[in-house]
């Protein structure tokens, strides 16, 4: 299984996932008993900005478990910035939610994330006005506070990996790789992985190292020789 620090990294999560074995390909959402739990719209916003687990797992439940969603919420599909993500579920939502005041009317489940999708302008506004830092993380784009830094969640933001999931396809390949131009959207939600701070900024500071090594199991996987 994926360990729960790098359960907060999206793109770590996601290499590891195409690398490891299918034990660990689980999925990572901890699914929850909905029947005391009313699907409303506050709950998901609830769930969305960091203040109910158990309203992210009865929403899980009622849509990947039961597949009866409330009438208000419809799959749909992602849009061009989400091309290429692995286990990203988009939902659009008749009845808006909020994100600390922000209006919001597309959500996505991905691993232990319950997250929006903003442009860049809308989402820098935000993690400033949460005071959320920038993780040492050299191979993706993301951004931190928790709730709780003891045990999460975790309020984040996070640029979408479907490109660099691709050029570290590449890489394990022998391709050459091009750098990725800055993302115009960033996700924009919640983490509620129980992990600590402390644990999060010791995978973060691994990430090139981690990734690294999931590029090879991947080449070697494949029979392909890696640079």
């Amino acid at each position: 299984m994926i360990s729960l620090p790098l359960r907060l990294l999206p793109l770590l999560t996601l290499g590891l996932w195409i690398s490891g074995p299918a034990s660990s390909q689980s999925g990572t959402n901890e699914i929850a008993d909905n029947d005391t739990i009313d699907l409303t719209p506050q709950t998901l916003e609830d769930a969305l900005s960091c203040r109910s687990h158990e309203a992210l797992g009865a929403f899980a439940t009622a849509l990947f478990l039961e597949a009866k969603p409330p009438s208000w919420i419809r799959e749909t599909e992602g849009s061009k910035e989400t091309e290429g993500m692995i286990g990203l579920f988009a939902y659009r939502l008749s009845k808006p939610v909020a994100l600390f005041g922000e209006p919001v009317t597309t959500v996505y489940f991905i691993g232990d994330w319950l997250v929006t999708l903003w442009p860049r302008d809308r989402a820098n506004a935000f993690i400033a006005a949460q005071k959320m830092e920038r993780a040492p993380i050299t191979t993706a784009e993301q951004y931190y506070r928790f709730i709780d830094p003891e045990n999460g969640p975790m309020l984040g933001a996070f640029e979408p990996t479907g490109g660099s999931t691709a050029a570290m396809l590449a890489r394990a390949f022998g391709a050459e790789a091009k750098p990725l131009p800055p993302a115009e959207f960033l996700f924009v939600g919640c983490n509620y992985t129980p992990a600590s701070e402390a644990d999060f900024l010791d995978v973060a500071r691994q990430s090139e190292a981690i990734l690294g090594k999931a590029q090879k199991d991947i080449s070697g996987g494949a029979g392909a020789e890696y640079p």
